[in-house]
């Protein structure tokens, strides 16, 4: 699980929760209301008569509706960007076979690719929706090289692999002790 996803969970439930309690206040109020009992929390009828005298030409009014409006585009669009697929398609075999990698599998094969290179003593892989990021650790003083042997050899597996969608590649290397 990523970040974005475990961020939008939490922001999800946080939401939730404060939209059931802000419901639940909002029913107590108004059974406390009809009772003829005075509010708990919320002055409601303070509310009433200031909302009473606002026009739509109040500049409070347009600043909340501009500000409902920014938050309810920039929820939009958090909802409509795509995520990473979680499977990459392979090349077709002629049939209608079709045939993908899981991208954690994926990132394990570039990662024990990219390690087997001369040079490198470890590495992992991280594959985004367009980009494939290597990081290597290495005790050779020569990062360059090995910064080379790794992208040659990542590159390489991502040929033989063929994805459908081609994924650029980029390797950093962290120099180890």
């Amino acid at each position: 699980m990523n970040a974005a996803t475990i961020t939008n969970r939490v922001l999800s439930a946080l939401l939730a929760l404060l939209l059931l309690v802000g419901g639940l206040l909002v029913a107590v109020e108004i059974v406390l209301a009809q009772l003829g009992r005075p509010p708990l929390l919320i002055p409601w009828s303070a509310w009433a008569s200031w909302l009473g005298e606002q026009t739509w030409d109040t500049f409070t009014v347009r600043l909340v509706l501009f500000g409902l409006v920014v938050v309810g585009l920039v929820l939009l669009i958090l909802a409509l960007r795509p995520g990473k697929p979680r499977r990459l398609a392979l090349p077709t075999t002629g049939s209608n076979l079709r045939v993908s990698i899981a991208r954690r599998a994926l990132q394990q094969n570039l990662a024990d690719t990219a390690t087997r290179a001369s040079g490198v003593a470890s590495a992992s892989a991280k594959a985004g929706r367009r980009t494939v990021t290597i990081t290597a650790t290495t005790a050779n003083p020569n990062t360059t090289e090995v910064q080379n042997a790794a992208q040659a050899a990542v590159d390489q597996r991502l040929d033989q692999l063929g994805l459908v969608g081609r994924l650029r590649c980029r390797v950093r290397i962290d120099r180890g002790s």
